[in-house]
């Protein structure tokens, strides 16, 4: 399905032909994110992201990138992350010389001008109070605060408002330096593929500068014995929630087993929570879960929107499914349907571009390798109702716990005490 090359720079290229299709996703992930930062330089890999938006030597103007791209009907963004950043641009197969030169001109030679910077740092300002105005996503921030502690995993990737209007232009040029290294980026085409996409790789990507790059501080483990709660005061009309327990990093096996888990707990209208907390008992509109796997750690987390006058209940009903998961062992129906359930979803995805160059390049960025979707539907096919019950109960510790709400709430003594009970 996919191809890996490497280019004599040590760029890493993947393609994934499919030539039915008239579409092609040209896409670049880069080893560099939030979990890379200093305090002191907090939000940078966001800023960097923002700014190749901005000019280049070739395109001097965030105008006439986005007007060269409109005018053959393309789309591109970016997205960063605690652990990556990735930049892509989605257009008619013909058109993948325009999307490499782009994409290479934005990364061989930003102009990080001094005027756009001092632009810049407005508007995403403008975007972190955006996200603080939206409970539903900034819940999930102060989640990450509230289990990794004061470390780069617990800060806000956007970083805050003193330390975004403190960025330089030095301090930009010097972390791209740093981190935007061949050796440390992946080059992904999906879609279409031209006959002549050796020739275009090499005319664009190979003279990628030479960069240096440095690895993340190790997570460092926070010594927990009791049930953490934090509630963020805010005038809502319903209750944001995120409770979750610390969990496995990617490189462990148990993340197959606690795949499933969570699709038995939070996927789908049918999952175990869904039913109870929903359709049962009509507490809330949204609810999931799901683990987040980072390199060396990873959280697995229930989240929901419920009623302000209904959260103690709420807690109770998704504290009960959960020690259900550890007592009970799963029956065969369930599982085999939470298997199915996770191949299906992954049928659905694969058909878009976008799905699958992000997949590969995210991938290859953080683990060197592609596991295939067949070497990975394999694995989840192995899963027993013992691994499910095993990895419950290793995961779902009451002491454990942690608890974060977004609501007009100024006590927690209530939830506190259905959380140690």
């Amino acid at each position: 399905m996919h191809k890996i090359s490497t280019l004599k720079n040590g760029l890493t290229l993947i393609t994934v032909d499919i030539p039915h299709l008239d579409s092609l996703t040209t896409l670049v992930t880069v080893g560099a994110g939030s979990r890379y930062e200093t305090k002191k330089s907090s939000g940078i890999s966001h800023f960097l992201e923002h700014m190749f938006f901005k000019g280049s030597k070739k395109y001097p103007t965030a105008e006439q990138i986005s007007t060269i791209v409109d005018g053959i009907g393309a789309v591109n963004n970016a997205a960063t992350t605690k652990e990556f950043t990735y930049y892509w641009i989605k257009s008619s197969s013909k058109h993948v010389e325009l999307a490499l030169d782009i994409l290479s001109s934005m990364i061989k030679e930003s102009l990080l001008s001094d005027e756009e910077i001092a632009r810049e740092k407005g508007v995403i300002v403008e975007e972190l109070r955006m996200y603080r105005d939206m409970p539903q996503r900034y819940v999930w921030d102060l989640y990450e605060k509230l289990q990794y502690g004061d470390q780069p995993l617990g800060w806000d990737l956007g970083g805050d408002e003193k330390t975004v209007n403190s960025i330089t232009r030095e301090d930009l040029i010097s972390y791209m330096e740093s981190l935007y290294a061949p050796k440390n980026m992946v080059l992904v085409l999906a879609g279409k593929l031209p006959n002549h996409l050796d020739q275009l790789i090499n005319q664009y990507f190979l003279r990628l500068p030479k960069r240096s790059q440095y690895k993340p501080k190790p997570y460092k483990k926070l010594k927990q014995e009791k049930p953490k709660v934090a509630i963020f005061y805010k005038q809502t009309d319903q209750a944001n929630i995120v409770l979750g327990f610390e969990g496995f990093g990617r490189d462990d096996k148990r993340k197959y087993a606690t795949r499933v888990l969570g699709a038995i707990l939070g996927e789908g209208m049918s999952s175990r929570l869904f039913l109870q907390v929903r359709e049962r008992r009509g507490l809330a509109y949204h609810i999931g879960a799901d683990h987040e796997f980072y390199k060396d750690t990873g959280a697995f987390t229930v989240d929901a929107g419920v009623k302000l006058e209904k959260i103690e209940e709420a807690l109770e009903v998704i504290k009960s499914e959960l020690n259900r998961m550890v007592t009970e062992p799963v029956g065969q129906e369930e599982l085999k349907k939470a298997k199915e359930m996770i191949r299906g979803r992954l049928a659905i995805r694969s058909e878009s571009t976008n799905f699958l160059a992000e997949y590969f390049g995210i991938n290859f960025v953080l683990d060197g390798k592609i596991e295939t979707f067949d070497e990975y539907l394999h694995k989840i096919d192995l899963i027993t109702k013992e691994d499910i019950q095993i990895v419950a109960s290793t995961l779902f510790k009451k002491e454990k716990m942690n608890l974060q709400i977004i609501a007009p709430l100024k006590s927690d003594k209530k939830i506190v005490k259905i959380l140690r009970a």
